[in-house]
């Protein structure tokens, strides 16, 4: 049981790491949560009797190799989803169970003059545009940027969780930052003129 601590500790530290790695991949937050759950599985499966030393390198191969999986089935999935609308198969259609009752819709809730739905608007706003931004970064910009400023990790620990030089890592920071000011800059000018 003892030598199960340093891998049980191990993969908690290596965690939001991960996952933050794959949403930068990836972009979407349940298949972030499968590929970082996929890797560590497979990591222990694998080599959890590997030397420890060994075990950050081998975490990243196998995390990026889940990456590349969720890749492929999204690629498989969405020629899949082509060909079936362009001949009219497998289109949802609504039933009366999926639609909802005027009764059952939220009613909206006044609170310092602006009702629920008014400030949650400009809050889902705000959050599309920000999501907007960081879509249109290149990938390995948008995981330093995930990585940098969600989680605060220094240029040292960025660059050992994606396997690249700091130099790499203070480029695509530099040019992240940048593009984010830049269209947030273009989205709060069109909205305020």
């Amino acid at each position: 049981m003892s030598g199960q601590a340093p891998l049980n500790a191990f993969l908690a530290g290596v965690e939001n790491r991960a996952y933050q790695v794959a949403y930068g991949a990836l972009w979407e937050r349940e298949a972030a949560l499968d590929v970082v759950q996929d890797a560590m599985l497979r990591f222990v499966e694998y080599y959890r009797d590997k030397p420890e030393k060994d075990w950050p390198a081998l975490f990243r191969t196998v995390l990026n190799s889940k990456i590349n999986d969720q890749r492929r089935k999204r690629l498989l999935s969405n020629t899949t989803r082509k060909l079936l609308s362009l001949t009219g198969f497998g289109q949802a259609r609504e039933t009366a169970q999926d639609s909802m009752a005027e009764s059952e819709l939220p009613r909206p809730v006044h609170e310092d003059g602006f009702s629920q739905p008014e400030a949650g608007v400009t809050d889902q706003q705000l959050k599309r545009h920000i999501a907007s931004a960081l879509g249109r970064l290149a990938e390995r910009q948008r995981q330093v940027f995930l990585l940098r400023e969600q989680l605060g990790l220094t240029i040292r620990e960025t660059a050992e969780t994606l396997g690249c030089s700091e130099n790499s890592i203070k480029q695509h920071h530099f040019r992240a930052l940048r593009a984010m000011r830049k269209q947030l800059a273009e989205v709060w000018e069109h909205e305020h003129a």
